[in-house]
């Protein structure tokens, strides 16, 4: 469910030439310079985070000294080097309440999470903009003062960019879904072919926080900004098994992982730590077939599965490359088919039929069970089955379900 909160947009007029009028910074400033002395400031170090240009790499600027003064003028805490920003922009001060961001009677204005503001408390994880710069609040656990950093320097100089809002809402409110568990997990039939017996379950994660979608790929976009994507990958898993650890009689449960999990240690032993929680479960590991790249590594992935009884799945098969080769080389227990190859399979040319009917017949050769995804109408299920698939997914045979309705 998306967040349908209205805000104000970052302008798309055009920005204009800032005036070189005199800064408002002095007596204002100093009064809120005064109202410092005695504000409880947190733990660890604030700094603004940018994209550093053609790469995914973050530049992190320390907001220090405070206040902390942005614009286009010499000598000031953060050099913006744009007609679009004005001489002195704003300032980031303390207040009773915590960091403030106070704009200075700037031409094209400072907005904070695309709504512009006059004056306004910033938390970790607020999307910044200083005309058409863009910044994140980000905070940085460390016991480190202000006074052992007094030595970095107090200016930094960026050039203009035409910076895309690459930042994405929601980071702060992401920790706290992790830190609070708040997510559910719905279950999604998968049926045998030509029968439709129910034969296993995919389980499919959601949010449950107020302020964040419930669906879990934009919940991954976030966590993707922040390097957080394979620890909510784990806790979705982990919520499925939690919901139905005590339950018997259950047929498999096919579990998701992030790709991201394939590139750092630590799902394997996951999985362990979900094995020894319910035992008696039968599990299989969902995995992209991007990850088909390394053959070695996915046959290792395997062995490893099947020593704590755990099947391996394709996910999305054709959805990028459909590598046929490496399929030889680490040949899953089940392939399942993307929705491209099924959606409208029964109006599809015999080409499309023939070619699916080869790659179904191939997996068959290498002991895979095959699942078309994604089937919702009788017709597709029917070519699905009278072309070879053993197993079928889709709204057709069963929307997702909560663990109660199992």
């Amino acid at each position: 469910m998306q967040d349908d909160e209205t805000t104000r947009a970052i302008p798309s007029r055009p920005l204009r030439q800032s005036s070189d009028g005199p800064s408002p910074t002095g007596t204002a400033s100093r009064a809120r310079e005064s109202r410092v002395f005695g504000a409880r400031r947190p733990k660890g170090a604030f700094h603004l985070e940018s994209h550093v240009e053609g790469s995914r790499q973050l530049r992190r600027i320390r907001i220090h000294p405070i206040p902390f003064r942005v614009g286009r003028k010499a000598g000031l805490d953060l050099v913006l080097s744009s007609d679009s920003v004005s001489k002195t922009h704003a300032e980031i001060y303390w207040a009773e309440d915590g960091l403030h961001l106070h704009d200075l009677g700037s031409t094209n204005g400072t907005f904070v999470n695309r709504e512009q503001i006059d004056d306004s408390v910033l938390r970790e994880g607020d999307v910044v903009h200083f005309a058409d710069f863009e910044f994140r609040l980000a905070q940085v656990e460390d016991e480190e003062s202000v006074e052992e950093t007094a030595d970095e320097p107090a200016t930094v100089a960026l050039g203009h960019k035409n910076l895309p809002q690459k930042f994405i809402k929601g980071t702060r409110e992401l920790k706290e879904l992790i830190r609070d568990k708040a997510i559910t997990t719905v279950f999604q039939p998968i049926v045998l072919l030509p029968k439709g017996t129910v034969v296993a379950y995919e389980a499919l994660g959601r949010g449950r926080h107020p302020a964040l979608p419930e669906s879990p790929t934009e919940l991954f976009k976030i966590a993707e900004s922040i390097g957080l994507e394979a620890e909510l990958s784990r806790l979705f898993r982990w919520k499925a098994v939690e919901l139905v650890r005590y339950r018997t009689g259950l047929p498999k449960l096919f579990l998701n992982t992030h790709p991201a999990e394939l590139e750092e240690p630590g799902l394997v032993e996951s999985l362990k730590d979900l094995r020894e929680m319910a035992p008696w479960l039968n599990l299989a590991l969902e995995i992209h077939e991007s990850v088909l790249a390394d053959p070695a590594m996915i046959a290792t992935l395997r062995g490893q599965l099947s020593a704590i009884q755990i099947g391996l799945a394709y996910d999305d098969f054709g959805a990028g490359q459909a590598r046929l080769l490496e399929l030889g080389e680490a040949p899953p227990n089940y392939l399942k088919f993307d929705i491209r190859f099924v959606s409208g399979i029964d109006h599809a040319p015999t080409s499309k039929r023939r070619l699916l009917t080869s790659l179904i017949s191939m997996a068959g050769d290498l002991l895979m069970k095959t699942v078309a995804e994604g089937i919702e109408t009788p017709g597709e299920a029917e070519v699905c089955s009278r072309l070879g698939f053993t197993h079928a997914q889709g709204f057709h045979f069963g929307r997702p379900v909560p663990a109660d309705l199992l």
